[in-house]
């Protein structure tokens, strides 16, 4: 079979399976409504979190969506994982970010960006556009696929992102920049292009009639439409917005993005959402959105990082990933009461017993994990959630605690927990109010 018809096949199966996706039930909760969906983040499969979307009403409704898809490199990524050890110091746990288990072979991995962009589609409304983040492993495949889905005269452009990092070879040229591949859904789409500086030649005024020209420590320039040529530094090593997740995206690129594509209060969404910076970026430029992910780690990283600059949001799981239960012994103690029936509390966890998968660590840092768990489990857990009026629903008023000795809450009814390991794993904890009233 040549590429052209792996591809075509790839594209009538993921049609398929698209077709057959909106005949199944939904796998997530009849709780998740329209009223709790922007601002939101959902563990789970993103083409039935998009089928889920559209029954409840948001076929039409998106401004942007920016995805970074797996980019048919048949490799798995890792994340380094930062760990209290003994001594007080971090150690540095290696596990699995996420494996492209549907970049096999391009018949597989066209039916499934297929199936999905056939989805973006139905969400993205006339004005939007869809930004389709790739490389050289296969960005040509995926155009061929987008001008398909959206038609050929929907393309609007190429955006090549060049950065420094990365590795070189002796038998090609350093590969140096990613692709963007935009595309729209009508000609009535909506995008501001930025201006930029474009310097004169030999740095001197050319005095045109009519030109505007400005000058500044290098020299003479004018002010353009920018090009389709960005240079945006990879988030270094050093950074202070790196968080160990290997394909993190640096903010100021989706800053561009966002800016250039919607206005503050649009609506948009990030479908392999990964470490969040997409959403952690529309929040600070106050749009609204949705995000999505099937890595456990992925969305540990993501909420952290929202809770940590104070946004507020909603967060799903499909109703086939159950909390993990009763590996928490907790102590709690009544410290006072306060008016309306409410309590202070203080909560301590005394014992953990943590649910790891080993195969998910690289082998060199298991003995170190093992080692750890032995010396104090708990240091395992990143950071508690805690809903202090729980009513049996989703934690929509939920509070996020820094993982500590002890942690201080107001108590007004039931209360419920959630301990999320460095992992992304959850475990699940319920204190009954009659409990603590004792």
């Amino acid at each position: 079979m040549s590429i052209i018809q792996e591809i075509g096949k790839g594209l009538e199966i993921g049609l398929d399976k698209w077709n057959d996706t909106l005949k199944n039930e939904f796998i997530y909760s009849e709780s998740h409504s329209d009223e709790h969906t922007v601002n939101s983040i959902c563990l789970g499969d993103n083409l039935e979190y998009m089928k889920w979307l559209l029954k409840i009403g948001y076929k039409g409704k998106i401004q942007l969506i920016y995805i970074d898809p797996p980019f048919f490199t048949k490799a798995k990524y890792d994340a380094n994982i930062k760990i209290a050890n003994k001594i007080g110091n971090n150690d540095s746990i290696k596990h699995i970010a996420y494996d492209d288990l549907y970049d096999r072979d391009l018949v597989v991995y066209s039916e499934n960006i297929s199936a999905r962009l056939m989805a973006i589609k139905e969400l993205l409304s006339e004005t939007g556009l869809v930004w389709v983040h790739l490389d050289w492993h296969s960005s040509h495949y995926v155009k061929i696929i987008l001008d398909e889905i959206f038609g050929a005269s929907r393309f609007e452009n190429e955006i090549i992102w060049n950065y420094k990092s990365g590795g070189t070879g002796k038998r090609h040229f350093s590969r140096k920049h990613d692709t963007l591949l935009v595309y729209s859904k009508s000609k009535d789409y909506y995008l501001n292009v930025p201006k930029e500086k474009s310097y004169n030649r030999g740095l001197k005024p050319y005095r045109f009639k009519n030109v505007k020209e400005y000058r500044d420590e290098m020299g003479w320039y004018t002010m353009v439409n920018m090009k389709d040529v960005w240079f945006v530094d990879m988030v270094g090593r050093t950074s202070n917005e790196r968080n160990g997740y290997a394909t993190q995206k640096p903010e100021a690129l989706l800053e561009r993005i966002i800016e250039a594509s919607t206005n503050p209060g649009d609506l948009c969404a990030d479908f392999f959402c990964g470490s969040g910076t997409m959403l952690s970026v529309a929040s600070k430029m106050g749009r609204n959105w949705i995000g999505c992910d099937r890595e456990k780690l992925a969305i540990r990283i993501a909420k952290k990082r929202l809770d940590k600059q104070g946004a507020k949001y909603y967060y799903y799981r499909e109703n086939s990933i159950t909390y993990l239960n009763n590996n928490i012994d907790i102590r709690y103690e009544k410290i006072s009461e306060l008016e309306d029936g409410k309590h202070i509390l203080k909560l301590k966890i005394l014992k953990f017993k943590p649910e790891i998968n080993m195969k998910d660590v690289f082998k060199g840092d298991r003995d170190k994990l093992k080692l750890i768990m032995d010396e104090d489990s708990k240091k395992l857990i990143d950071y508690v959630i805690i809903d202090n009026d729980y009513d049996g629903n989703l934690f929509h008023r939920a509070y996020t605690y820094e993982m500590a000795e002890e942690i201080i809450i107001v108590a007004k009814g039931e209360i419920a927990m959630i301990a999320v390991d460095i992992f992304g794993n959850e475990y699940f904890e319920f204190i009954k109010k009659e409990k603590y009233l004792r």
